[in-house]
């Protein structure tokens, strides 16, 4: 028995036949009880009584075999009540004596898996379509259980499962957007344990990982169920409470969330005690905008640290930064840093793996602060992301790797595909004057434009699609190519895909730096490949930190790569040299 029919024997399949002739049903039916895989028959002699069918067992039916030509009216009117009625998983075979191969072609468009005539039906033709459509639906539940799991990869943890930082931010801003409709109030908290890094430290990672684990199985049990708890990232926790009218039930909950964490946490390596600080930002008393609430319950929550107090509401006479690294980043030392040109825009390789030739690079910013020496990219990118120099920034990366992109021609001429891709916000997508700029700034330097490519996360894509559509599609005619970056990262989905000019999926890193270990990350890679390779793109894997990586990549079909294992970003004038180093043999 083939593996379809063998995993389907377990249970019966449920068939219906829709014929208006009564010697074509009956023939159709003996031909399916011949397939050796029990299967339940229902039978329809016209649209209306395959409706009632339809209608009433919702969903029983995973095989439908549709004759086109029915006393009251064309089967294939059938199959929009189909698709509603049974869902997209069940299989539709055409059984219809209209055999020509256009009618063929026509019902395999309408979306019919098989089509069947009447003149040369047998036994073995109806085994096999059977078969077929199991198989198909097997791989189609394969298929959606991976995408509903990279779905809820996307959205949660890897480590607790909790949902992650963009989770809470999105549900942080619908609150916001209840209490300006409804005014119901809620409370922002911001949590960090105390000796974590101790723990670390002393007992090792696994032992911290141990402990995350435990600190959100607690945390997610003392809330209530309309509440969120979210890791945001190393041991730094989020909660949003819906419905807290008043500042003390705020602070009751909190402290319920602390005592919580102050019972011993037994682990692997001893038992440990970390405890917790918490702030706390209650809207409307605290302002009701999630950037603000979340800044003042972070800063109650740095005022927790210092103090003996483990739970603290924000206090408006409370400094509005409280370390160093915000105060430099405020915007005027970002704007007097672009005017002064201290940030620099180092170079990635990327590489075809199966030949090791160079494609291209990404620019990374970098900056080393005259007084505080390298500030961190991830500070002073969201710094720059949420004020009015996020298009003067771009701008000054697009001009600084258009002058690299001149002397990369020089350096290789004949190769067209090596060039530079330049990450951009969502808001700059939204800057009416940003594409026209660019433009501009392509044609005075004379740089072949499909050198030039714009990395988005998938957030930019779909926080504004139309507008982004409209944006990108403009530069996609001038040859600019685009590139999705994090893939995975977010709120992944394909439909863009389809509707912008995608060269390159860049799949997010937390989906190869442990790929040995992980048979669903294998399994990604694999099948974003065969995806990728179907359409013409380009399927690149960030986190490349090793050979094995590399070997690994290959072995799942996945081509490109990027990542410290290749190289690791560089000032452009070491570009040059690292060419010449890469190209040779013994490298």
């Amino acid at each position: 028995m083939p593996p379809a029919q063998a995993a389907a024997a377990e249970s019966p399949i449920h068939a219906l036949v829709i014929d208006d002739d009564d010697v074509d049903r009956e023939r159709l039916a003996r031909l399916l009880k011949r397939c050796g895989t029990e299967i339940r028959i229902a039978e329809a002699a016209s649209k209306t009584s395959a409706l009632a069918e339809l209608r009433g067992r919702r969903a029983d039916f995973s095989f439908i075999f549709l004759d086109f030509k029915l006393d009251d009216g064309d089967g294939r009117e059938l199959l929009p009540d189909i698709w509603e009625s049974v869902g997209s998983d069940c299989v539709v075979i055409a059984v219809t004596g209209c055999g020509t191969e256009r009618a063929a072609a026509e019902a395999i468009k309408l979306g019919i898996h098989e089509y069947l005539s009447k003149g040369d039906l047998s036994a073995e033709r109806v085994a096999s379509a059977i078969d077929e459509g199991l198989q198909w639906i097997e791989v189609h539940r394969r298929m959606r259980a991976a995408e509903q799991e990279l779905v809820h990869k996307s959205l949660h943890d890897a480590l607790t499962d909790l949902p992650n930082r963009h989770v809470f931010f999105d549900r942080l801003e619908r609150q916001c957007a209840t209490f300006r409709r409804d005014s119901l109030p809620f409370a922002v908290l911001m949590m960090d344990l105390d000796r974590f890094k101790q723990v670390n430290d002393q007992l090792g990672h696994a032992a911290g990982d141990q402990l995350l684990i435990e600190v959100g199985r607690r945390l997610g049990g003392a809330l209530r169920e309309v509440d969120t708890v979210a890791r945001l990232g190393g041991d730094e926790f989020a909660v949003l409470l819906p419905g807290v009218p008043t500042l003390e039930l705020a602070e009751s909950m909190g402290q319920r969330l602390v005592d919580a964490l102050e019972r011993a946490v037994p682990l692997s390596g001893g038992v440990v005690s970390v405890g917790a600080s918490l702030g706390i930002a209650v809207c409307p008393q605290h302002g009701n905008e999630a950037g603000t609430l979340m800044n003042r319950a972070d800063n109650a929550m740095y005022r927790a640290k210092r103090g003996l107090d483990k739970v603290v509401l924000y206090d408006s006479l409370e400094p509005s930064s409280t370390s160093i690294l915000d105060r430099i980043v405020l915007l005027g030392e970002v704007e007097l840093a672009l005017q002064r040109q201290e940030f620099q825009w180092y170079s990635q390789p990327k590489v075809h793996l199966p030949t090791r030739r160079v494609v291209g690079f990404e620019a990374l910013a970098r900056w080393t602060h005259s007084r505080y020496g390298p500030i961190p990219a991830d500070t002073f990118i969201t710094a720059i992301e949420d004020s009015k120099l996020v298009l003067p920034f771009t701008l000054a990366t697009v001009e600084r790797v258009l002058g690299q992109l001149q002397q990369l021609e020089r350096l290789a001429p004949d190769d067209p595909e090596l060039g530079f891709s330049v990450n951009v916000s969502a808001r700059v997508l939204q800057h009416g004057g940003f594409v026209d700029e660019l433009l501009s700034r392509l044609d005075a330097s004379g740089v072949d434009p499909r050198r030039l490519v714009l990395e988005l996360t998938e957030t930019a894509l779909i926080s504004n699609p139309v507008q982004a559509k409209a944006v990108l599609e403009r530069l996609s005619q001038r040859g600019v190519a685009l590139a999705i970056d994090d893939f995975g990262a977010g709120f992944t989905s394909f439909g863009y895909l389809r509707d912008f000019a995608v060269r390159e999926i860049k799949l997010d890193k937390s989906y190869i730096l442990n790929l040995p270990e992980q048979a669903f990350d294998q399994s990604l890679v694999s099948c974003l490949a065969v995806f990728c390779r179907s359409l013409g793109l380009r399927l690149l894997a960030e986190g490349v930190e090793n050979d094995a990586c590399w070997r690994q990549l290959l072995m799942l079909g996945c081509e490109y790569g990027q990542g410290y294992g290749i190289g690791r970003p560089m000032p452009f004038e070491a570009v040059p040299d690292w060419l010449a180093a890469w190209g040779r043999p013994h490298h």
